[in-house]
């Protein structure tokens, strides 16, 4: 068996071709050095432009996942970051990259935050920049009695729906 070390190991010795990808079994996530691992060409069906794995990797359960390249680059990166050849270092920027598609700027980073968190993060600072209410201007929206903010004809909630084209996503 082929471990993700195995790969490594030839990614640092250049015994590859500009045409490989890392191919590994489970998930990202669970990536070990142990883990199973490859490098492999992937064809394509000239009549379905679908990719086609390696002959044998479907069967080991073997998935594509970054090209060799990119898998190279993050190897180098690791090595920088840590000093010195370390493959656990490298383990943990090729678990990175395959999970979020970036290099962290330092080892051991902790996962970035999900789409929802940013997004509601980005939501509560553009509605607080929309600042305080004036309730001496009612909302123009019906039924709505609240009062305007600064440069609207609409509350905050409202401005927001009619800008974001969705619902507060606050209880304020």
């Amino acid at each position: 068996m082929t471990t993700l070390l195995h790969v490594i190991q030839r990614v640092r010795n250049r015994q590859t071709d500009d045409e490989h990808w890392l191919y590994i079994a489970g998930d990202a996530a669970d990536l070990t050095l142990d883990t199973e691992a490859d490098l492999g060409c992937p064809e394509f069906d000239e009549d379905t432009d679908e990719e086609i794995d390696p002959p044998g990797f479907p069967e080991r359960g073997l998935r594509s996942t970054i090209d060799v390249d990119t898998l190279s680059h993050s190897i180098e990166w690791a090595d920088r970051l840590s000093g010195t050849k370390d493959d656990s270092a490298a383990l943990d920027l090729i678990r990175y990259y395959i999970r979020f598609d970036a290099l962290p700027e330092t080892l051991n980073v902790s996962d970035p935050p999900s789409v929802d968190v940013v997004l509601r993060r980005l939501d509560r600072e553009f509605s607080d920049k929309l600042g305080p209410e004036d309730s001496s201007k009612q909302c123009r929206r019906d039924g709505c009695e609240r009062g305007v903010v600064k440069l609207s004809v609409f509350c905050r909630r409202h401005h927001f729906e009619n800008i974001r084209n969705r619902p507060y996503p606050f209880d304020d």
